[in-house]
């Protein structure tokens, strides 16, 4: 799919409107949209589970390192494939998503996201004040996703934000977070990331097809062999196509 084709880019244009999220079908591809530049989320009308966007199937990687979650928090709905993806072969996990744009929400239908049940919550809220009322050590695995119509969320990117991350995190936990393609995003991130999380427990990645950048952070003991998670991490690398960018030593 060329999601950047002069048609659909002056379609899109006319589409925008103030940054508020919209809908835009392209034969059997349907995207979620702020504007003309970036697409949001993308969803295959005949398999609307399916993950077509290379880094969200990346962000799957979480599994390598807990296959069996009993709670994930996802940060930022946007069009839910992520979300889709958990819910559908993960049946014994509780999700919960944040997301801060009612308008967004209100699309949910639309990117056949399921209806909330008794597994999964979507909640109307700034994810950075909901951490801080989260009980220690409540959740397996963070997917953090956090975008608006100006790009990434620079609130969702500070020392204090990933510090209340990993408390949330149980030990064994996993935050997994994109960075798009934006440099500024990944310095920051990955230099809280580094404070919080330790050399060894941490890691950038970068998919080879395309220019998005992925954050590996884990709460795990000392105890755990660097060697272990070394080779799950580059077990991931080879499963999604992905380049380590940091730490280069362990290639």
């Amino acid at each position: 799919m060329d999601f950047f084709k002069p048609e659909r880019i002056a379609q899109l244009k006319a589409m925008s409107h103030g940054g508020k999220p919209f809908v835009f079908d392209d034969g059997d591809i349907r995207t979620l949209q702020f504007d003309e530049r970036i697409v949001q989320s993308a969803m295959r009308l005949s398999a609307p589970d399916e993950l077509l966007i290379p880094y969200t199937q990346a962000m799957t990687g979480f599994l390598l390192f807990n296959p069996v979650p009993a709670h994930i928090l996802l940060i930022g709905l946007g069009g839910g494939s992520l979300l889709k993806y958990c819910y559908r072969h993960l049946p014994a996990t509780r999700l919960t998503v944040l997301e801060i744009d009612a308008d967004v929400i209100a699309l949910r239908e639309q990117f056949m996201i399921p209806a909330d049940d008794e597994r999964l919550q979507v909640v109307h809220a700034d994810a950075r004040s909901y951490l801080r009322q989260m009980a220690d050590a409540s959740v397996d695995v963070i997917l953090l996703d956090g975008f608006d119509a100006e790009g990434a969320v620079a609130e969702l990117n500070s020392h204090a934000f990933f510090d209340d991350c990993r408390r949330v995190l149980r030990d064994g936990g996993v935050l997994l977070m994109n960075m798009a393609d934006d440099m500024n995003t990944a310095t920051l991130a990955l230099t809280a990331g580094q404070s919080l999380f330790t050399l060894g427990r941490l890691w950038w990645l970068k998919t080879v097809d395309g220019n998005s950048h992925l954050a590996v952070m884990l709460k795990v003991a000392d105890t755990v062999p660097d060697a272990d998670l070394r080779d799950t991490m580059m077990r991931m690398c080879r499963q999604f196509s992905l380049e380590l960018i940091y730490p280069r030593h362990l290639l």
